[in-house]
């Protein structure tokens, strides 16, 4: 892949190293080994001597905030003539000596979105940068006045091409195929951007250091609904950078992640919780719950043991098997459709059990409750959103997005549906 997608081999492969990783003591464990590069002086420039060496076609701001050089995720400058990410701008920093070394002179400030000239070590004029606002709104694009559930929104790539804001590709360079980890991920990424009450909450959210997680699904969504992409897709790359330097390593399960994903977002910021966690009662028992859990009968099967025919089962049907009982209902009804036939063992891949869970996708009541299809991630790992401005259902399959009939989604093999309240 080029341009965007084409990620700098030095920005990968990295994560953070984290002081608590190791417990181990010598005599060198009390010096601090943070290295850190003062910014430089407002000294500013009217200059275009610069701007003609910039490569927009090569610039790639899904990639973690992190110096390629020391890691360093503080004041972090983007070579925007190679796109390699450099801490600072001072004297000896690795973006200073990465401008010597390289004869590379323009540089973007992550920190405070200007543009920096190095070694001069002078900031770009306000109106001098006007000519590189496109740049800007590449790394922070604007969305005030958008309303994306009434109205629908163009975007122009470089190449002149058009796409439509929030129904682009999402991407992940460090795995390929459709069974990935990555692509996993990224079908629960493109559904949690879909819901319209996290998605506008995310597109609000300014970066805090104590919301980690949010600050990276912020990100994501930001980028997804943009209008300003150089290229007509997006990377996951940054947030899942993020994931594998934390100790939780249970990803490879849809469910368990997509609730870890919400746990941590709900302490992170709380209204986040109204959203996602409602009450049911099981039996005698009421419990929080961030998904509803349904299973499917095991197939029957002929005295030869193959299987019969395909069997329908209605997915009110399936929750009513389950006797739950909403007593405080999510804005957000997430349903997971286990068809393990009960049966898991760890590295080996089970027959799925293909019977068939039908559902109106406009209206699901669940007593005074009632709920349309928001998004609907499958078991062969593709996602089916819905476009509320046409009230067309899209199909994203890791690689391409394109309409996809309602009437067929009960025959998809559905695995984690997210459900919107009236």
């Amino acid at each position: 892949m080029t341009g965007k997608h084409s990620l700098d081999s030095e920005n990968q492969g990295k994560s953070k190293k984290h002081k608590n990783d190791g417990e181990d003591l010598d005599e060198f464990n009390d010096l601090d080994d943070t290295i850190t590069f003062d910014h430089i002086d407002s000294k500013i420039t009217d200059s275009d001597l610069y701007l003609d060496t910039i490569n927009r076609k090569i610039l790639n701001f899904d990639l973690p905030i992190e110096c390629c050089s020391t890691l360093a995720t503080s004041n972090i400058h983007i070579c925007l003539v190679c796109n390699k990410y450099l801490q600072g701008g001072s004297i000896n920093s690795p973006a200073y000596i990465h401008s010597v070394d390289n004869d590379h002179h323009i540089f973007f400030n992550t920190e405070k979105s200007n543009f920096t000239i190095l070694p001069e070590q002078v900031i770009l004029s306000d109106k001098r940068s006007e000519e590189l606002n496109d740049i800007k709104l590449l790394f922070s694009p604007v969305f005030d006045g958008l309303n994306f559930d009434k109205d629908q929104y163009y975007g122009q790539t470089l190449n002149g091409r058009k796409y439509r804001v929030g129904f682009i590709p999402l991407v992940n360079d460090t795995e390929s195929g459709t069974e990935s980890i990555a692509v996993l991920h990224n079908m629960l990424y493109y559904a949690l951007s879909h819901v319209s009450l996290l998605r506008d909450l995310m597109i609000r959210h300014s970066y805090t250091d104590s919301q980690p997680l949010a600050n990276e699904i912020s990100k994501l969504t930001k980028k997804v609904w943009s209008r300003y992409l150089f290229h007509d897709m997006v990377s996951s790359l940054s947030i899942e950078n993020y994931i594998s330097t934390l100790s939780y390593k249970i990803t490879s399960d849809l469910k368990l992640f997509y609730s870890w994903i919400v746990n941590i977002l709900s302490k992170e910021v709380k209204i986040v919780k109204e959203i996602f966690i409602g009450k049911v009662q099981v039996s005698d028992q009421i419990v929080k719950f961030s998904n509803l859990t349904v299973d499917l009968p095991q197939p029957s099967v002929f005295k030869d043991g193959t299987s019969s025919s395909i069997e329908q089962y209605q997915l009110t049907d399936l929750i009513k098997r389950k006797n739950y009982t909403i007593i405080k209902s999510p804005k957000v009804l997430v349903i997971y459709i286990d068809r393990s036939n009960g049966i898991k063992f760890e590295g080996i891949k089970q027959n799925l059990n293909t019977n068939v869970v039908n559902f109106d996708p406009n209206l699901l009541q669940l007593g005074d409750f009632k709920y349309r299809l928001v998004a609907n991630i499958t078991y062969d790992n593709k996602i089916h959103v819905l476009d509320k401005v046409n009230q067309q259902y899209k199909e994203f399959d890791g690689i391409s997005v394109k309409n996809f009939e309602k009437e067929l989604l009960f025959i998809s093999n559905s695995r984690l549906q997210f459900w919107e309240i009236y």
